[in-house]
């Protein structure tokens, strides 16, 4: 899901690059994608709303960003007393599924103090339909996506109705491999409306079976505010065969693999805001874990934690952010 988890007026490009195996020591649960700069328009606004009335000083370089907190890992599901399914790949099956993504994100600036906390909602409809070709178009719609702000007080008014499109693998890569476009990527008002929207495809690019593990890449690019980021991402997934907890199941002793996914992205931005040049830059970690019914072809749902930490520079001004991340993802029907 991606992440729990970037659109232009032609929709934002995110590029899954070609699994590897890859061995891992122990089993990290991790998140697809998480929204790790889904608040960077206000972090930016921080920065740059206050201009100095002082005669700049000489641009020093910007910093790195140090490493951003460390994540809390979710706590892996139990294992059942019902064998695994024999391994094959993975294939979305066709059908008309509904889901409710919830986030939560509190952002920090330099040494601690709280700048604002934000929670999303979304409920995101899927049409997945099979081709001739074997690949599968996902006719989708964002039917609402709200915000609330600590910093505003209020609910923002919800995006209602929202449509996007894409053509994807049996197991859920995208077939789109084209060149990132940060240009497009502020072309449209509703860019982190449709990556929403987006996000939940998750790729299973392995067949299932216990223990099984991958390595995968992704590119994304949104906007926020005025500036297109791109986000590129390492993911390292796990699987296990589990009982889906009560939050994902759909009768007792529901039973899934759990898919325990880490990912470490960098974030990297630049564009104009109120007339002044801004530069982004920053990484990011997260932890989920998703569940997937093989049999049924179909995403149950999933949680996970992030944490990003960004530099925004505005020349004369520069101020380093933390954001924190949790998400949840439920199957509705």
């Amino acid at each position: 899901m991606h992440s729990l988890p970037h659109v232009p007026a032609t929709p934002a490009t995110g590029r899954g690059d070609p699994p590897h195996p890859a061995p891992m020591s122990r089993a990290i649960p991790a998140f697809a994608k998480l929204r790790d700069a889904s608040s960077l328009v206000l972090l930016i606004a921080v920065t740059t709303a206050c201009p100095s009335s002082r005669t700049p000083s000489p641009a020093a370089p910007r910093p790195l960003p140090t490493p951003p907190p460390a994540v809390i890992v979710p706590p892996p599901a139990a294992a059942p007393n019902v064998a695994a399914p024999a391994p094959h790949p993975f294939a979305y099956a066709p059908g008309v599924y509904r889901y409710e993504v919830r986030t939560d994100a509190v952002i920090s600036a330099d040494g601690g103090s709280r700048v604002d906390s934000v929670s999303t909602r979304a409920l995101i409809t899927y049409h997945v339909a099979r081709g001739d070709s074997g690949m599968i178009s996902i006719a989708g719609s964002v039917d609402t996506f709200t915000v609330s702000s600590s910093r505003t007080g209020s609910a923002a008014p919800p995006s209602i109705g929202i449509p996007f499109r894409m053509t994807a693998f049996p197991d859920g890569r995208l077939v789109d491999s084209t060149a990132a476009d940060s240009a497009a990527a502020c072309a449209t008002p509703v860019s982190a409306v449709l990556t929403a929207g987006r996000e939940i495809l998750a790729a299973l690019p392995v067949p299932l079976a216990p223990a099984a593990q991958w390595t995968d890449s992704t590119t994304t690019v949104t906007c926020r505010g005025a500036v297109p980021l791109i986000a590129r991402s390492v993911r390292q997934s796990r699987a296990s065969w589990a009982l889906v907890p009560a939050d994902w199941s759909r009768q007792p002793s529901d039973v899934a693999f759990e898919v325990a996914r880490t990912t470490t992205t960098t974030i990297s931005g630049q564009g104009h805001v109120a007339g002044r040049q801004v530069d982004l830059s920053g990484e990011g970690q997260g932890s989920s874990l998703l569940y997937v019914d093989p049999e049924a072809g179909v995403l149950l749902g999933g949680t996970g934690n992030g944490s990003t930490k960004i530099v925004v520079d505005a020349g004369s001004q520069r101020q380093e952010f933390v954001q924190t991340v949790h998400q949840q993802v439920r199957l509705l029907r």
